[in-house]
């Protein structure tokens, strides 16, 4: 009978999907609308089955089988085997039918047992056409022939409406899942040295990994023993994966699912780029009286990670430039695996630094040992998310709007000095905080000498920071550019909520920063026009000759990492960023928020 009730709640979804007449109407359904229908159907057929499991086995028996436990969508040599199957048993279900009349005489109960199971079989039939048609609409995920790992997990975001289609996140999951496969197959018979694994160094770090002296949370990474037999040691024979594009295409989103699926025997690590390399300079200072500090600290990430993922790679540093290539180089020869997002394709790393001549035999190592992967795309998913006033002032009365804001988030407790502590000893002085909140003007956060490991150290410290007085960058305040860029970075890494006043939009705070390829073409466009044509002419004095703006900034670094830092600050504002600050910070924020949203 539940069977029954299951099929006249699902008649008029099915039909509005299905019947020949509609198909225009709903040829591209909302996934998470059949992930719905699909599950209920199952529930229900399981519990009817269940029930019934005593009558007739062999009526109640779906014509079509749906493996549960990796939720794929039926294949037509599926639905054919069970046909088969099923016309090749036709005595044995005839003693079966014949012992139910036996042992349920009243002829009523046999009547809607009956019918409970023309329905079941029913639904079941119009279910595996619904999961046909859906593997017909979408043939990447028909195609999927994996059992476990990223691309697994990606099939089922899809399916549940979480992830859009996009052909070159596609092309890019395929990409990840060949360094899955292959890692699988390298160590597949290693299980030595299996430890927890998590999505950040700060989950995978346990409290007992002693590295030997130093602090942080990578201290169990650098441990100053001798080696422990890894599976690192060695070559693996496995190719690393290097993806770059875009802002916001799903870089980062992709290579999680790969620290996600990974079994613990991988050891794999996940951080960004800017943590790992602090770690790296803290743990050069512990070892700075050994006879090869640098050697030191590769043996100790080697003998403890084979898979290390890092997020936006991206060298502005002299002093990373200069030890990347032996640090890596050594990592390398121990049979690490890579897998790294970027915004820049490895030939345009550290284009323009000090001593680039020096960097350049890492960009060649590093497209030896990883797959470069283009990864561009037109979507900047983080730009679709919808956006949350309140949190970035531009209105003549910013400053003020800024500080009520922030007293509000403080929620009437004192607002007094405090400090943050920063790696190798430093403290950071954060001259106006109250509760999980403090305040800075940006000339005290990006025109003083800070970096990356102040930054963080503000982060852990307070999940809420206003910052005040953010100007439009010109070749006067370059350097602070940079430091914002940073800044942005950390924050969002830390989901930190932030508010900011500001003389413009995002967008318009880096107008005046350009590529050298950007400027070129203003440069072109100039020339072209002519004299008569003042629009397009403005470049940097110190480019391409002839007169431009004082104002212009000709910067590949910056002029690439705007691009980011425009969306990231964009994204920051919106309300599902807001929502993940909540849960990885204020978790009794949540049910407000959903509240807010209900009465909205």
């Amino acid at each position: 009978m539940r069977a029954l009730g299951a099929a006249r709640r699902l008649q008029p979804c099915l039909q509005s999907c299905l019947r020949p007449s509609g198909l225009g109407g709903c040829a591209e359904p909302e996934a998470v609308s059949r992930q719905h229908i699909a599950s209920t159907a199952l529930q229900d057929h399981s519990s009817s089955s269940s029930s019934s499991s005593s009558g007739n086995p062999a009526a109640l028996l779906p014509p079509t089988p749906w493996p549960v436990r990796h939720r794929a969508l039926h294949s037509v040599g599926a639905r054919q085997s069970a046909a088969a199957l099923a016309e090749a048993a036709p005595e044995q279900q005839e003693p079966d039918q014949q012992q139910q009349q036996e042992t349920i005489p009243d002829p009523a109960a046999s009547a809607a047992l009956d019918a409970a199971s023309a329905a079941n079989s029913s639904a079941a039939t119009a279910l595996s056409g619904m999961a046909a048609m859906l593997s017909s609409v979408d043939p990447f995920l028909a195609g999927i022939e994996a059992r476990e790992g990223p691309v697994v997990e990606y099939k089922e975001q899809r399916l549940k409406g979480l992830y859009r289609r996009d052909e070159r996140q596609e092309l890019t999951i395929t990409r990840i899942q060949r360094v899955y496969d292959e890692l699988k197959q390298a160590k597949g018979g290693d299980r030595t040295l299996r430890r927890g694994r998590g999505l950040t160094l700060v989950d995978a770090s346990s409290p007992s990994d002693d590295g030997g002296g130093g602090g942080g949370w990578l201290s169990g990474w650098f441990g100053g023993g001798g080696r422990a037999e890894s599976s690192a040691t060695g070559s693996t024979g496995v190719k690393g994966l290097y993806m770059y594009g875009g802002v916001g295409v799903g870089k980062t989103m992709l290579m999680d699912l790969l620290a996600k699926t990974a079994p613990p025997y991988f050891q794999l690590e996940r951080t960004h780029f800017h943590d790992f390399m602090i770690e790296v300079h803290t743990r050069l200072r512990h070892h700075a009286h050994q006879a090869d500090p640098l050697a030191q600290v590769a043996n100790g990430i080697a003998d403890r990670v084979s898979v290390l993922c890092l997020d936006e790679f991206f060298v502005t540093d002299v002093a990373d430039a200069m030890i990347l290539h032996r640090l890596f180089g050594r990592l390398w020869d121990r049979g690490l695996v890579l897998v790294a997002t970027s915004n820049r394709h490895p030939d345009a790393l550290y284009e323009g630094g000090l001593q680039r001549t020096l960097f350049l035999p890492f960009i060649q190592r590093l497209k030896d040992q990883c797959e470069v992967h283009d990864m561009d795309s037109r979507t900047d998913y983080r730009k679709l998310a919808s956006h949350h006033r309140g949190l970035y002032f531009v209105t003549p009365s910013r400053e003020k709007d800024l500080y009520e804001r922030f007293l509000e988030l403080v929620n009437g407790r004192p607002v007094g000095r405090d400090h943050a502590e920063v790696a190798m000893g430093r403290k950071l002085e954060m001259p106006r905080s109250g509760g999980c909140a403090t305040m800075f003007t940006f000339d005290e956060l990006c025109s003083r000498p800070l970096g990356a490991a102040d930054y963080i150290a503000l982060a852990n410290a307070k999940h809420t920071l206003a910052l005040s007085g953010v100007p439009v960058f010109t070749a006067n305040n370059r350097t602070s550019a940079y430091r914002f860029v940073t800044l942005v970075d950390v924050l969002y890494e830390h989901r930190v909520r932030f508010l900011c006043s500001a003389e413009a939009m995002p967008f318009e705070l880096f107008e005046n920063i350009r590529t050298q390829q950007e400027a070129r073409a203003a440069a072109g466009g100039a020339a072209a026009g002519g004299s008569g044509n003042s629009s397009g002419g403005r470049h940097s004095a110190g480019g391409f000759g002839g007169a431009g703006s004082s104002l212009e900034v000709v910067d590949d670094n910056l002029g690439f990492a705007k691009d980011r830092t425009i969306s990231r600050l964009t994204e920051m504002q919106s309300e599902e960023y807001l929502r993940a600050h909540a849960k990885a910070h204020a978790p009794e924020l949540l049910l407000a928020m959903a509240e807010r949203k209900a009465r909205q």
